[in-house]
This record gives C-alpha cells, sequence and structure tokens, in this order.
C-alpha cells in the first residue's frame, strides 16, 4: 500500500455539504491530491495530525529528546531545513488556520519566515509561531549533533537559527460565514503551491493580501472536492462489485 495513501469512510464525506466544517480525513486527502497534481520537490506538506502531536511533545514531562524522536517519523527521511517551504495545517479550537515555514537561501542574511494565514483571525498567532519555532530549534539541536552536516544555508545564520527564526501575520481573503475555514486553508496551500517563487523572502509578501483572491473563488472548492470524492468512491463501487464500498483507500 502507498504510504501516503489516505483512508476514508464514505460517511467521511458528509463534512462537504454545505454549512459542514471540514474534518481531517478529508483534508489529508486534498492534501495529497495537491502533493501529485501540483508536485513541487521544494515543499513539504505535513499532514493535519502532526500539529497536535507537536504540541503534545512539547507539553509532556520528561526527556524531550525521546518525545521528539518520536515525533521525526513522521517526516523520516527529510531534511527540513532543505525544504524550501514547509506547510503546517492548524487546528484549534474548531477552526483551521495554516503555517508556512519560509526557508532562507544559503546566500541570506536572514532566517527562517513563519507565515500565518488565517481567515477569520481566530488563532493566536504569536502562540503557533512559538510552538512552530519550537520543532524548529529542537530539530536544529539535533542536526548540530553530526559534524558531517552539510549546512544548508548562511554559518552565521545556522549557529544562532533559534535566535533568527521570524513570524509574519498574513493578510488573507476572508471566509464569509462560520464554517468554511478548512475549505479557505486548502485554498491558501493550492494557490501558495502554484504562485510560490524558488524562495520567499520579506520583499515577496505582497502576493498575499486581502486582493489575493475572490472568497468566492475558495468557497467553491467545496463542491469540488466532493465531486471528486464521489466519482472515486463510485468508481471503488463499480471494481468491487454492487456493495457499497465502506471504506477506500486513496
Amino acid at each position: 500500500m502507498d504510504p501516503e495513501a489516505v483512508e476514508l469512510a464514505y460517511s467521511d464525506m458528509k463534512c462537504l455539504e454545505p454549512e459542514e466544517y471540514l474534518k481531517s480525513p478529508v483534508i489529508n486527502f486534498y492534501l495529497e491530491y495537491l502533493k501529485k497534481s501540483r508536485p513541487r520537490r521544494d515543499l513539504y506538506m505535513f499532514n493535519t495530525y502532526f500539529y497536535s502531536k507537536l504540541e503534545n511533545a512539547l507539553s509532556t514531562l520528561g526527556n524531550r529528546d525521546s518525545q521528539f524522536s518520536k515525533l521525526r517519523r513522521w517526516c523520516r527521511n527529510v531534511d527540513i531545513f532543505t525544504k524550501s517551504y514547509l506547510i503546517l495545517p492548524i487546528n484549534e479550537t474548531m477552526h483551521w488556520s495554516l503555517i508556512i515555514v519560509c526557508m532562507p537561501t544559503k546566500g541570506a542574511d536572514s532566517g527562517p519566515m513563519m507565515l500565518h494565514l488565517d481567515s477569520l483571525g481566530l488563532h493566536n498567532s504569536q502562540n503557533i509561531f512559538d510552538i512552530v519555532a519550537s520543532y524548529l530549534g529542537e530539530e536544529w539541536r539535533n542536526l548540530r549533533k553530526d559534524s558531517s552536516y552539510d549546512i544548508p544555508f548562511s554559518r552565521t545564520i545556522w549557529k544562532r537559527l533559534s535566535r533568527n527564526i521570524k513570524g509574519e501575520k498574513i493578510e488573507v481573503p476572508r471566509q464569509q460565514n462560520e464554517y468554511d475555514c478548512g475549505i479557505f486553508m486548502l485554498y491558501y496551500i493550492d494557490k501558495f503551491i502554484q504562485q510560490a517563487p524558488e524562495r520567499l523572502t520579506k520583499e515577496s509578501l505582497g502576493m498575499f493580501g486581502r486582493k489575493w483572491f475572490n472568497h468566492e473563488e475558495a468557497s467553491q472548492l467545496r463542491e469540488g472536492i466532493r465531486t471528486r470524492l464521489f466519482d472515486l468512491f463510485q468508481s471503488a463501487k463499480e471494481d468491487d462489485g454492487p456493495s457499497e464500498p465502506e471504506w477506500q483507500s486513496f
């Protein structure tokens, strides 16, 4: 089985009905769809469960190295610092927002930049920045143990990486209802993948803004995902016989 396959129940599609909140199985399905349909080797996308695991690792008493060793299994064989971008879905208090970590180039004089995109402005950006920065710091400390590690950017920045991680709250188009936060988060990701340069700097932040796209474009994504999933379940039903499939991996 494909290790990136997402297992979905037919009942998971209920969250795609009008005025419903998107749930993790459907969001993860669409993230995998974006990976395959808009491939970018310079980008790494975490699934929706990673952030909660990260919060748990930071809040658990005891050996932090042990906690983060378990966390590394989620992105095994991926050096996050060699990517241009890290995409990290955030779910707190029944609301979805998005973190995009932008890594610097080899010659840059600034460190990683965390962007927070929130379609309602409900999440505490600074709290999320602190959590994500802690993750980057732990990964940095782990890699520093390896004297042969090929540092992916300026040694000056790398030497004091924890002090060089910055956060930016980004103005973005807002949802016009209470329930489209997951839809908007996915649309932010899709638009970003299509438009982001090889490396994003602070001077490039003008690509965002309240007029980045029309909010109606994002809301229409709900029906697009629903149609795509319905077609996949119908195909699975035809392949497997007359009984309606309860679960499928895509």
